[in-house]
């Protein structure tokens, strides 16, 4: 890895190394003249060797930068080091991943993921609005700041996007896969190009269940295990393993991951609308993603509860009320009878024979 510290790129001064990533190394610095403090995102020289991804390190830039949201990385400038490497400076974040955050702290209370995925939401839709499909969405690529109400989410990295318009070029080979295995869609997984906001929102809804649940969706020990979930096998509930969210939580996720793409929720924000109602909160996703947490604490509490049906113990009916074995149908019923008296009589016969 280069050593950057001290150096001058464009009108920015390096003053520290911030993470590391696949395509290259990010940075803190200032300008020279206005001491705007930024985050400058270097190319790695081998990867500076690859044309794709010099391209799609610029298209990362030019889609950041045309996508103007509250929820979405600010591109600033975009220029080449002394050694011919690209760079680009982005606003200057102070916090950490998503995936870092559940890492550590676990699985998320039902407030503070209502006001982060209705924000994710939000940029996801501005972003398709424009066209953009991002096709590599996965916590790593969710930034969290503390904001005085609660999170800030910034999405980050749309070196995988995919613009819809037909006359944008294409950067990715014909059968070619792009995105985090975890969060891939079963389309993207199956290596089909027409992928659309669905892919996305696929994603969106497997992020839902891992920071309500604390683990992955489709978890695997290699790639293809990985895929061959998301193809073909459905995540548990969510409540299974996290009761504080409820079924109807569920289904909002097990939609969301639906394996055929027109089954799922046509939008992110349909997505979230529909996340609101089974929490049975009113109003709309920018009125919660702006929400203080405190405050979306207190809807949830006053939110009815859904109905709990008990459950009555086997054969402990009371004799007096003739009441059929739950649902059980009449015939239904009638095989249970039959087998377990067929049961007791081979029993029977067991204990004479011996």
């Amino acid at each position: 890895m280069v050593d950057r510290i001290g150096e001058q790129l464009g009108a920015y001064m390096v003053l520290a190394h911030v993470a590391d990533g696949s395509m290259g190394s990010v940075y803190e610095a200032r300008h020279r003249e206005t001491g705007e403090r930024v985050a400058v995102k270097v190319l790695h020289s081998e990867v500076a060797r690859d044309p794709i991804a010099v391209q799609r390190f610029g298209r990362e830039y030019e889609t950041a930068k045309s996508l103007r949201h509250g929820h979405i990385v600010e591109a600033r400038d975009f220029g080449q080091t002394v050694g011919g490497a690209q760079f680009m400076t982005m606003e200057f974040l102070e916090g950490e991943e998503l995936s870092l955050l559940v890492e550590r702290e676990g699985p998320m209370r039902p407030a503070r993921a209502v006001r982060v995925v209705c924000q994710i939401a939000l940029a996801l839709h501005h972003a398709h609005d424009h066209g953009v499909i991002h096709r590599d969405l996965k916590p790593d690529n969710i930034f969290v700041c503390a904001g005085t109400d609660g999170d800030e989410i910034r999405i980050l990295d749309f070196g995988s996007v995919k613009l819809q318009a037909a006359s944008a070029p294409k950067l990715t080979a014909l059968g070619t896969t792009l995105g985090s295995p975890y969060y891939m869609s079963p389309e993207q997984a199956t290596g089909k190009l027409d992928l659309d906001s669905r892919t996305d929102v696929f994603a969106l809804a497997a992020i839902m269940h891992e920071v309500a649940t604390g683990q992955v969706a489709f978890p695997g020990e290699n790639v293809a295990a990985i895929l061959m979930k998301i193809v073909g096998e459905e995540p548990p509930p969510v409540s299974a393993s996290n009761p504080s969210y409820p079924w109807s939580f569920d289904d909002v996720v097990k939609k969301g991951l639906s394996k055929d793409k027109v089954r799922r929720f046509g939008s992110a924000i349909d997505l979230a609308e529909a996340m609101l109602r089974a929490l049975d909160l009113d109003s709309t996703v920018e009125r919660w993603a702006s929400t203080p947490a405190s405050e979306i604490e207190r809807a949830l509490e006053r939110a009815p509860e859904a109905p709990v049906v008990e459950s009555i113990p086997p054969f402990a009916y009371p004799s007096s009320i003739p009441v059929a074995p739950p649902r059980l149908g009449n015939r239904t019923a009638t095989m249970a009878i039959g087998f377990a008296f067929a049961a007791a009589l081979v029993a029977g016969l067991w204990l004479i024979l011996l």
